[in-house]
């Protein structure tokens, strides 16, 4: 019998390592094959991601940037909101008060300052048929604030034909960088404003925003601001950065009643938040060179501007240090000569009790404090 095996079989039984070898080589990819399609998958992810991430950040500075998203500062941000509101604070033309045979033109003032300035001044008591107010105070804003903001409303179209501008005593301080600087953060500023406040002698350097590697930034820069906008509740101050939830649409914020024993604890904050302003005090530095900026800016423009030492309690005067008070008057009487504009103390206007923490108005004191500031307005 012939016993011949087929070459087929022949090959399959006695190559069988071979065969299997040629089965896998077609029917499998191999690991290393197999590591390297999910590597590119990865690779691609990854790249995709950082994209995002990059034209995200990009867009979003671009954005915060030409304030087409209002970010960079709640607070200025907050207040133009509400002056928008008053439509002829947006117009070249003068107020047209009601007919009256015994009054002349009317006017639209404007008060720019601190939260100081944001209790104590009551707009919508102020107006009248002759004059429309607003406060365009903010809390945190000292003089180098206030010129920056200034400087931002002429340059957006605000217009208004008399301004009181406040004198902080504590802000003015003789300190670079200013004393309010623990407030104005630099993701606050617009770019050529860097250079205005080198020019009021504060050496400040660039801000991160505006560095070339700024745009990839923007997420941690503008965190606060960010947090502000989603949940305000969430940073240090439960009001957020500013304070629209108890603004009324002048600009006014309220103050609070308080009882004599939260009045002492509130007086001991104000202290602990101001003590380094009283050390050697004196005026000076780059808060001085601030409000002497908003008058040169107000007088090229023809506003009439009255320059307001704003109300503090015994006990906060008294912090400065013996002789100091004597020494706010002389500055504060030197700069209204010099710029030949009134000057209005109202240092000693409100009794203690008209303070909730010796320098922001209670309610009943932003009454008094107003009323009596329209009579010397007239």
């Amino acid at each position: 019998m012939d016993r011949t095996v087929p070459t087929e079989l022949t090959t399959l039984e006695t190559q069988p390592e071979w065969r299997i070898a040629r089965a896998d080589a077609v029917t499998a990819p191999s690991p290393r094959s197999g590591r390297s399609v999910h590597g590119r998958r990865a690779r691609t992810a990854v790249l995709a991601g950082v994209l995002m991430f990059v034209v995200v950040q990009v867009a979003s500075h671009k954005a915060i940037d030409s304030e087409v998203v209002p970010l960079r500062d709640p607070i200025y941000a907050e207040k133009i909101g509400l002056l928008k509101g008053h439509p002829e604070f947006w117009s070249t033309n003068p107020l047209t008060p009601s007919p009256s045979p015994t009054r002349g033109e009317g006017r639209r003032l404007l008060a720019v300052g601190s939260s100081r300035t944001q209790l104590c001044l009551d707009a919508e008591r102020l107006s009248d048929d002759r004059t429309s107010a607003f406060n365009f105070g903010c809390a945190g804003c000292g003089p180098v604030a206030n010129a920056l903001y200034l400087r931002r409303l002429l340059d957006d179209g605000v217009a208004f034909d008399a301004a009181v501008i406040e004198l902080h005593p504590a802000m003015l301080a003789d300190h670079t960088p200013p004393f309010e600087a623990r407030w104005l953060h630099d993701y606050r500023l617009r770019r050529h404003e860097v250079d205005t406040l080198r020019g009021f002698g504060w050496p400040i350097d660039t801000p991160v925003q505006f560095h070339p590697a700024g745009p990839l930034q923007t997420a941690h820069t503008f965190r606060f601001a960010a947090l502000n906008a989603a949940a305000p509740s969430l940073l240090p101050s439960p009001f957020g950065l500013g304070l629209l939830n108890r603004t009324d649409a002048r600009g006014h914020v309220p103050g609070i009643e308080i009882t004599p024993e939260k009045r002492a604890e509130y007086l001991a904050q104000a202290y602990a938040e101001y003590f380094h302003a009283f050390a050697d005090y004196r005026p000076g530095g780059p808060a001085v060179a601030a409000v002497r900026d908003i008058l040169t800016q107000l007088k090229s423009r023809g506003v009439r501007a009255t320059l307001l030492l704003t109300p503090e309690s015994s006990e906060f005067r008294a912090w400065y240090g013996p002789g100091k008070q004597a020494g706010i008057a002389s500055f504060a009487t030197e700069l209204a000569r010099e710029f030949d504009v009134p000057l209005i103390d109202a240092r000693e206007w409100l009794p203690d009790a008209g303070f909730a923490d010796g320098h922001h108005a209670t309610p009943a004191g932003a009454r008094t404090f107003t009323d009596r500031l329209r009579g010397a307005l007239r």
